[in-house]
């Protein structure tokens, strides 16, 4: 059985930027487990799917480019692109995964996850077992789809088992939800001539006094809809809070809300709805504390409040009333965590305190986010 310092579990976004800071570490052994390949999950996402999050080349002055995860790096001039499709960014994340000659096993998945009594983890892989010191999740969310909201949620097409819009059947579709995934559903559907029912239970691209795209349509998309709002191919119905999914006698599919509306459609109805909360950190949700609202406690170094030695990072990791789900939001931790092991490990940190201060902007200062809502 080998034995390693760290082990990251995952080989997206989050996992490859935690890898390249414990990269920075003299004398750390870690490694990388990917239960696919690095990227998966983008490599998944629909073939017109764009980041909303902008890519661009400012790191000549001072600022890493918003969805890089390594702060010399860029996606923008990688791929040439502004808002980079997923297949663009899994492959900048393999090319930073290469040039830092990242130690990543891919094909790799995690079966189990058995906590020593004495600190550590004991990892069954389909690769063989190992042991390692300290674990970091790094799982994100998108293969985690919540296939049931509702009642007949598992008769609706989810947003996150498209692969591509063009190969589906003419509508007209209807689409459930209000946010991105709804959103990029809907639009890219009319662009491709199909007539759209939008259910949505607020308009969250014209909530006051919100600017977070944590918790409001991006600028990005809300623009694309602004473009669509005079096709009348879209019909939004507000207020929709479906509660039920049935299929009727000739196949078709009915849609009831909670006000005793339904609406009628041939295709199966689109799920917009979004991701179980945790995503991938539920693998092991027994090694996590979870709130009332289903998301996971973390100490202020992001490590499972249960489970000494176990980290998260990615965009289930929250803090109070600050959500990371943005790579530009989530790479700012790499740092911390890195930090907190190697003093635990009594390893060099010279390489790592004030790593943070100001390598991804100025938002990814310590002590500045301490006390601010970024």
């Amino acid at each position: 059985m080998r034995s390693v310092d760290v082990v990251i579990v995952g080989a997206g976004p989050a996992g490859i930027g935690m890898a390249m800071e414990l990269g920075k570490i003299p004398g750390l052994d870690f490694g990388v487990l990917e239960s696919n390949r690095i990227g998966e999950s983008f490599v998944r996402w629909p073939a017109q799917t764009r980041l909303i999050t902008p890519s661009f080349h400012s790191n000549p002055f001072g600022l890493a480019d918003l969805n890089a995860v390594d702060a010399a790096t860029s996606p923008a001039i990688f791929a040439g692109a502004e808002h980079l499709s997923g297949r663009q960014y899994a492959e900048y994340l393999e090319s930073v995964a290469q040039a830092a000659q990242l130690p990543i096993a891919c094909g790799c998945k995690v079966l189990n996850v058995e906590p020593h009594v004495d600190g550590g983890f004991y990892l069954n892989t389909e690769l063989g077992e190992l042991f390692t010191r300290f674990l970091i999740w790094a799982c994100g969310e998108y293969q985690f789809p919540d296939l049931s909201p509702f009642p007949g949620g598992q008769l609706c097409q989810h947003y996150a088992h498209i692969e591509d819009w063009q190969i589906l059947e003419s509508g007209p579709y209807i689409v459930i939800g209000g946010y991105e995934s709804g959103l990029d559903a809907a639009i890219n559907l009319v662009k491709l001539g199909h007539q759209v029912r939008l259910l949505v239970r607020r308009a969250t691209w014209d909530l006051p006094n919100e600017t977070d795209p944590s918790l409001v349509l991006s600028p990005y998309t809300r623009a694309r809809l602004h473009e669509m709002e005079s096709n009348d191919k879209l019909e939004i119905v507000y207020d929709a809070s479906v509660i039920e999914v049935t299929q009727n006698a000739d196949h078709s599919f009915r849609v009831h809300t909670a006000d005793g509306r339904h609406w009628d459609v041939e295709q199966q109805p689109i799920l917009g709805t979004g991701f179980l909360k945790g995503g991938g950190a539920r693998q092991i949700k027994d090694l996590w504390m979870w709130d009332d609202d289903g998301h996971i406690v973390l100490s202020e170094v992001d490590e499972s409040i249960m489970t000494p030695g176990l980290f998260l990072v990615g965009p289930q990791v929250r803090h109070d009333q600050r959500i990371y789900c943005f790579i530009y939001k989530f790479r700012q931790r790499f740092a911390r965590i890195a930090l907190q092991i190697a003093q635990r490990l009594q390893l060099d940190t010279e390489w790592l305190e004030g790593a943070g201060d100001g390598v991804w902007g100025p938002f990814g200062n310590s002590e500045c986010c301490e006390g601010c809502e970024c």
